[in-house]
């Protein structure tokens, strides 16, 4: 039987990025296919919060709210955004696969109909921001002078659709600049999980990725998490679990196991008043999609009840933020408060 719960809170923050993910990691055309397969799993994944009530920040490429772009008289791509990021791993303009066309004609690259999607649906999702051309904030070779451009570009790319972001997730999870997020009016980001407590800090990647599957094998808890006010008015909301694909070792991994994961961390959650999030990628859902879904309906499902028992509260990464500010906000009122009563008291000795 499940110890008092002190209410905890479940998050699910989704990478939206079709083409502009992994271009500097598969072929053209195989990305690009990826991309088109990735819209049915938007659709089942958008119905599926629907039917159990699970709001999601959905962190978009401010790139694919375009309902399209063009190339300058010189023919550079986005000559309107300076500088653009450059790095050693990809020694290619950072554009230069940006078709420069319409919707209709490059769906990979532009997707305002997925944004729409998400904004009719019953469930109240938040649309956050994944940068504007998933340009890695955190990467040292980002430059301020980068990510402010790109960051600029994303929101008032937003705000073109009528939408104001408040929450941040960064691509390939590097974290960076900060203060620029917390000056653009962003109030929430998502930081990094955080590995299971017993990998050594030193252990190599094989041996931590050993590891970690083998809790989620056994379906031990994701690490415990709490958000943090890093900066004034900027939170950080961690996640704690990522949904594991089923590749490499992970496809030896039972169903039954994942869903155990996902189960035990909800629970941690509720019994120390902490935080789970579960994180993942639509394309993720491209392979073996039915039985994906089916182990994300449990998990869900088990969420749900939760919720109707009065134990969880399911919230967006900026409903949460808010939350936290609020708490923090009526914190130092009742201190306030405290503090005057004890001054009148002492008068009156």
């Amino acid at each position: 039987m499940m110890a008092k719960s002190t209410r905890g809170t479940m998050v699910v923050s989704l990478d939206l990025e079709l083409s502009w993910g992994r271009f500097d990691k598969m072929p053209l055309d195989k990305l690009e296919a990826e991309s088109l397969k990735e819209r049915p799993q938007i659709r089942r994944l958008l119905a599926l919060m629907d039917q159990y009530e699970i709001p999601a920040t959905w962190a978009v490429v401010g790139h694919l709210m375009l309902d399209g772009c063009t190339r300058d008289p010189g023919g550079n791509p986005h000559s309107d955004i300076v500088p653009h990021a450059r790095y050693s791993w990809f020694p290619r303009e950072w554009y230069c696969y940006d078709p420069c066309t319409t919707a209709s004609l490059a769906p990979g690259w532009y997707a305002p109909d997925i944004v729409e999607w998400i904004r009719e649906t019953r469930a109240r999702h938040e649309i956050a921001s994944h940068s504007f051309a998933h340009v890695c904030y955190g990467d040292p070779e980002c430059s301020p002078a980068v990510a402010l451009a790109d960051l600029t570009s994303a929101v008032e790319t937003a705000s073109q659709r009528g939408i104001t972001l408040k929450s941040f997730i960064f691509p390939r999870n590097q974290v960076g600049y900060l203060e620029l997020l917390r000056r653009a009016g962003l109030r929430a980001y998502r930081g990094v999980s955080p590995p299971p407590h017993n990998i050594l800090p030193r252990a190599n990647a094989a041996l931590r990725k050993a590891i970690t599957a083998a809790h989620v094998l056994l379906g031990f808890p994701p690490p415990s998490v709490y958000a943090e006010e890093v900066l004034p008015g900027l939170w950080n909301i961690p996640a704690n679990h990522c949904y594991p694909p089923h590749e490499g070792m992970y496809r030896l991994i039972p169903h039954l196991s994942r869903v155990a994961r996902a189960r035990n961390g909800i629970k941690r959650a509720v019994k120390n008043g902490g935080l789970y999030h579960l994180w993942f990628h639509p394309f993720d859902f491209n392979k073996n999609s039915d039985a994906k879904f089916r182990c994300l309906e449990q998990i869900f499902s088990y969420a749900h009840g939760m919720r109707e028992k009065g134990v969880l509260d399911i919230l967006t990464m900026d409903e949460y933020s808010r939350r936290l500010a609020a708490d923090k906000a009526g914190m130092h009122t009742s201190s306030r408060v405290e503090g005057h009563a004890l001054l009148a008291g002492a008068g009156t000795s």
